[in-house]
C-alpha cells in the first residue's frame, strides 16, 4: 500500500515520522514524506542512516502554516489554503491509501487534504504530548483515528476512537546501548557522563545556564564528563566556557547518532520534548528536565510532569533557574552535582524512565495504518 506521512517542522515531528516510515518499509509499503521547507528538516534528513535516508524515501517539501493570533487570521488563511492545495496535489500524484499526520502545521493540511479527497482517504494523526497541540486538536476532528504517546492525551480528542502507541523512535535507538560509544565520542569511560541538550536545534537559555553552572561544579571536575548538543549558533560559545572552567566536554552542535550519546551518558539534562522523553526511556536514564516556557498549551511541563511523577525526572521550570539568592547556574549545578553524588538515586529513576519506555510505537502505529488502508 502507499502511506503519505506528513511530519515536518521540528525534529519531535520528523524524527518519529521517519521511524513509522522505517517500520512501513520493512513491511513493503510504498512512503512518502511531506516536511517543511525548514533547514532543520533538510539537516535532519541530510544524516538520517540505516538505510532509509532520502534515496530510500521520497521526501517532499510543503509549506508549514503557523496560526499566530487572530490579527494575522487572514494572512493564515492564504497560507492555509495554499498549503492543502500544495498537499492535495501531492495527494494527486502520489494516490495514498492512508495519510497519517504527526502534528504541527505541515500535517494539518495533509490531513484536511485527504478528507476532502473524491470518496476521502482516511486519515491519521500522532500526537506525540501530554496535551495536543492546535493544529492535532483541529485535525483530530477530521482523522479517522488518534494514535496518542501517553494516556492522558486520549481525554482531548473526545469520543474520536484513540490508541495509546506511545512516540515512535528509530531503529537506532531501539537497539539499546552501543559498545565503545565512549571512545567513539572521545570520552572516558571511567567518568561519569551529563549528557546536556535542547532539542534537534539547541536552546540558548539552557545553554547559558549550563555555563553559568560550571564554575559551581568544582566538586565534580576529576571525575565527570559532559556531551554538550548545543545547535549550531552556540557551538563555540559552550566550548570555551568548558575550556575556561577545565572540565572536560565533547561539544557538537548537531549530534547524527544520538545513539552513541544516550549509551555514553549517566545523566541527562534536557528540555522535555515528546521525542526526547521518548529516547531517554527508551535508554533508562535518570534526567533533568527544564521544559521550554513557551512550548503551546505548555506542553512540555506537561510532558516532563508526567516524568517526575514517575520518579524518571527532577523537573526544574526555568523561571526558577535563579531565585532571590541563587544565580541560575547555582540552581543547575546543585540539582546536577546532587545526582551525580547519588548513584542509589540514580538507579532508582533510571528504572522509572524504563518502565516508561515503549519501543514498538512504530509498529504499533503501522499496525493501524495497516488496519484503516484494507
Amino acid at each position: 500500500m502507499k502511506v503519505l506521512i506528513a511530519c515536518g517542522g521540528t525534529g519531535g515531528h520528523l524524527f518519529p515520522g521517519m521511524a513509522v516510515a522505517e517500520t512501513m518499509l520493512r513491511r513493503r509499503h510504498q512512503v512518502k514524506l511531506l516536511v517543511s521547507e525548514k533547514a532543520v528538516d533538510s539537516a535532519a534528513l541530510a544524516v538520517l542512516t540505516n538505510g532509509c535516508g532520502p534515496s530510500a524515501i521520497t521526501v517532499q517539501a510543503v509549506r508549514a502554516v503557523g496560526y499566530s493570533g487572530w490579527r494575522q487570521s487572514i494572512h493564515f488563511c492564504g497560507r492555509l489554503s495554499q498549503a492543502v492545495g500544495d498537499c492535495a496535489r501531492v495527494c494527486d500524484e502520489f494516490r495514498p491509501d492512508v495519510v497519517l499526520g504527526m502534528g504541527g502545521f505541515t500535517s494539518a493540511p495533509a490531513v484536511l487534504a485527504a478528507r476532502w479527497r473524491r470518496n476521502g482517504t482516511r486519515a491519521l494523526i500522532h500526537e506525540s504530548n501530554a496535551v495536543p497541540g492546535k493544529a492535532n486538536r483541529w485535525a483530530g476532528k477530521l482523522a479517522d483515528h488518534v494514535a496518542v504517546g501517553v494516556a492522558e492525551c486520549a481525554k482531548f480528542f473526545g469520543r474520536k476512537p484513540v490508541t495509546v502507541t506511545g512516540t515512535p523512535i528509530r531503529a537506532g535507538l531501539r537497539a539499546g546501548k552501543i559498545a565503545g560509544a565512549h571512545e567513539r565520542l572521545g570520552l572516558r569511560r571511567e567518568r561519569l557522563t551529563v549528557l546536556v541538550m535542547g532539542g534537534s536545534q539547541g536552546a540558548h537559555a539552557i545553554n547559558e545556564t549550563m555555563a553559568s553552572a560550571l564554575p559551581w561544579l568544582n566538586e565534580c571536575r576529576g571525575h565527570t564528563q559532559f556531551v554538550h548538543l548545543s545547535g549550531p549558533h552556540d557551538e563555540a560559545f559552550m566550548r570555551e566556557a568548558y575550556e575556561t572552567n577545565g572540565v572536560e566536554a565533547t561539544v557538537m552542535g548537531f549530534c547524527n547518532q544520538m545513539e552513541l550519546a544516550y549509551s555514553a551518558a549517566d545523566l541527562v539534562v534536557a528540555r522535555s520534548g515528546a521525542a526526547t522523553l521518548t529516547e531517554v526511556a527508551a535508554f533508562a536514564l535518570p534526567a533533568i528536565l527544564i521544559p521550554y516556557p513557551l512550548a503551546a498549551g505548555d506542553h512540555q511541563w506537561h510532558n516532563a510532569r508526567v516524568f517526575e511523577r514517575a520518579g524518571a525526572a527532577h523537573v526544574i521550570e526555568q523561571s526558577q533557574l535563579a531565585g532571590l539568592h541563587t544565580t541560575a547556574g547555582e540552581r543547575l549545578a546543585e540539582s546536577v552535582g546532587g545526582l551525580l553524588r547519588d548513584e542509589a538515586q540514580r538507579h532508582r529513576m533510571a528504572s522509572s524512565a524504563r518502565s516508561l519506555g515503549v519501543t514498538d510505537a512504530a509498529e504499533r502505529i503501522a499496525g493501524l495504518l495497516e488496519q484503516y488502508a484494507y
